[in-house]
């Protein structure tokens, strides 16, 4: 779904009769995988291209209008190979607020033109689209194209696996994978070059440059970006003989500040939490839970024993127990780190004290609690894998035993939840928590650890853009049997999808928090067909944090 009813893709190919004659003095070449912005600030915003050719100086520019004719902005770059030939440039001195086109130029002609924004100075609302678990082999990215196409959208969030770091026959196993997108290079990625080639392969996806085009995109990664469970000091995905895992930390965090048009961190520092401001409304929160302080996954393999989980006899309540106790409520264990706990405590205070409204807190993983409810395990297909039926009966019992299923999320850090619903409610106004990674959606009220009666936060956490949820263990569930069984052993959950791939939009006034999960049934089909909306709303207060979500008609 290219936006060619703007004309933004279209542009670069009349804007040639337009080149200024001083763009003759600029490089010859290709501008390889179309332009993208992000990280708005009022005066400012990243710009980003990749071009291959000559010494690699180019030119950009930035329009009021999409013809060019006022310029606001103007100046030289030069893509690198150090880079891998990507251009990233830190505009400043633009008006607060405001709308503008942008391209780059070079001597064998222009690139095709963006639209983005600034952030202003002063809001009335800001609409966020919500995006995360973009797997190229699973599916086609119904959901960029979609987003690429709203005009109510102000400034995209992806929250984290971006890419997937898998070669042919991993994940997806190849009788799963979509013809005509199996992974480029074919094996598993691991150096430097092999994540700026997997970059390049989902760059030429339209769906995704059409976003890139369209919106000022702010993300942060999750662990695909790198590898499988990633954590400060290693990851599953990552064996001994795949080299010393800092190395591929270090190739895979540069290949991502290179190719994601964001803020660079210090020299060589791999820190991407920061904050953005919309106006005297909302602070944007950009969170890591997965690099920087994350403490590793505890497993129930190794510390409970499936077979023990599965024959429910004797002794497993006490073992199970023994776990909570010892490791699960470990409050060593976790996932910002002190200092960036410390640092997210400061920024709910300060845009508290400013008087924004909404606190909006981006990151990768869902923190509403979350047990599988009994009759999963009658969900499963009878011609599914011994694998699958053991671990949805290992998830119905751990349900029984109050314990959540899936570890990889805030549920495998419990203490570390709770000090930041505190951390919610002692410093922010309202706060809403943005998450991905599990690839289903699920719409959590959250409530103060000390004070149920009273919201520490609401949660919204989107479900993929192609990446594969519960709905394929539990695949013989009939409509909305998975999202009941979710439901009755979860009392925070207002709503959840466990059933479709999407992305989530949502619109923040002073008065309310719309949103919407706007679902596709099959990204296989390459052509997206019409989605279904959920509308939910929530309401802010002034002194005792959101108000639960409400399903609207």
């Amino acid at each position: 779904m290219l936006i060619a009813r703007r004309g933004l893709l279209a542009a670069g190919a009349t804007a040639v009769l337009a080149r200024p004659a001083w763009a003759q003095s600029l490089s010859d070449g290709a501008f390889t995988h179309g332009v993208a912005s992000g990280d708005p600030l009022p005066d400012g915003i990243i710009l980003w291209t990749r071009f291959v050719g000559g010494d690699g100086r180019i030119a950009y520019e930035i329009s009021e209008d999409e013809s060019f004719t006022r310029i606001t902005v103007r100046g030289e770059a030069r893509a690198d190979p150090a880079t891998d030939f990507c251009a990233k440039i830190d505009v400043r001195g633009l008006a607060p607020g405001r709308s503008y086109f942008y391209r780059f130029l070079a001597n064998s002609g222009p690139s095709l033109t963006g639209r983005t924004r600034t952030a202003p100075l002063e809001a009335q609302s800001l609409s966020v689209g919500l995006v995360s678990c973009a797997n190229y082999a699973f599916g086609h990215f119904h959901a960029y194209g979609h987003l690429a196409q709203r005009d109510d959208i102000d400034l995209v969030l992806h929250t984290g696996d971006y890419i997937y770091e898998y070669g042919a026959d991993e994940y997806p196993r190849t009788e799963l994978a979509v013809p005509g997108r199996a992974f480029d290079p074919d094996h598993e990625i691991i150096t430097l070059n092999d994540y700026y080639t997997r970059y390049a392969q989902y760059h030429t996806d339209p769906n995704l440059q059409a976003l890139r085009a369209a919106k000022p995109i702010s993300a942060v990664w999750d662990d695909h970006e790198i590898a499988n469970d990633s954590t400060s000091t290693g990851a599953q995905n990552h064996q001994r003989n795949e080299g010393a895992y800092a190395d591929r930390v270090a190739a895979a965090t540069k290949a991502y500040f290179d190719w994601m048009p964001i803020r660079r961190p210090e020299p060589n520092g791999v820190r991407i939490y920061r904050s953005l401001e919309w106006g005297d409304l909302a602070r944007i929160i950009l969170i890591d839970t997965r690099l920087i302080g994350r403490i590793r996954q505890l497993d129930y393999r190794r510390n409970v024993g499936a077979l023990r989980l599965i024959m429910d006899g004797p002794g497993t309540a006490a073992a199970v127990e023994d776990f909570r106790r010892t490791l699960l409520n470990d409050p060593t264990r976790t996932l910002l780190g002190a200092g960036q706990e410390a640092w997210v405590a400061q920024q709910l205070a300060e845009s508290k004290q400013r008087g924004q409204t909404w606190q909006i807190l981006a990151q990768q993983i869902a923190m509403g609690e979350q047990l599988v409810g009994e009759g999963a395990a009658a969900l499963v297909s009878p011609d599914a894998h011994a694998n699958v039926r053991r671990y949805v009966t290992i998830a119905e019992r751990l349900g029984r035993l109050r314990m959540p299923w899936n570890l990889d999320a805030w549920d495998g850090y419990p203490a570390a939840r709770t000090r930041f619903l505190q951390a919610c409610v002692a410093n922010a106004a309202n706060a809403v928590i943005l998450g991905g990674d599990s690839h289903n959606t699920w719409v959590n009220n959250l409530a103060s650890p000390d004070e149920p009666s009273r919201m520490a936060a609401i949660e919204f956490a989107g479900a993929s853009v192609t990446s594969p949820g519960l709905e394929q263990a539990l695949a013989a569930g009939a409509p909305g049997a998975r999202e009941a069984i979710m439901r009755s052993a979860n009392s925070h959950l207002a709503w959840c999808d466990v059933t479709n791939r999407g992305y989530g939009a949502l619109r923040f006034t002073r008065a309310a928090c719309e949103a919407e999960w706007v679902a596709f049934d099959d990204v296989r089909d390459p052509v997206a067909g019409t989605p279904s909306i959920t509308r939910l709303s929530a309401t802010p207060s002034t002194s005792a944090g959101p108000g639960a979500w409400a399903l609207q008609a």
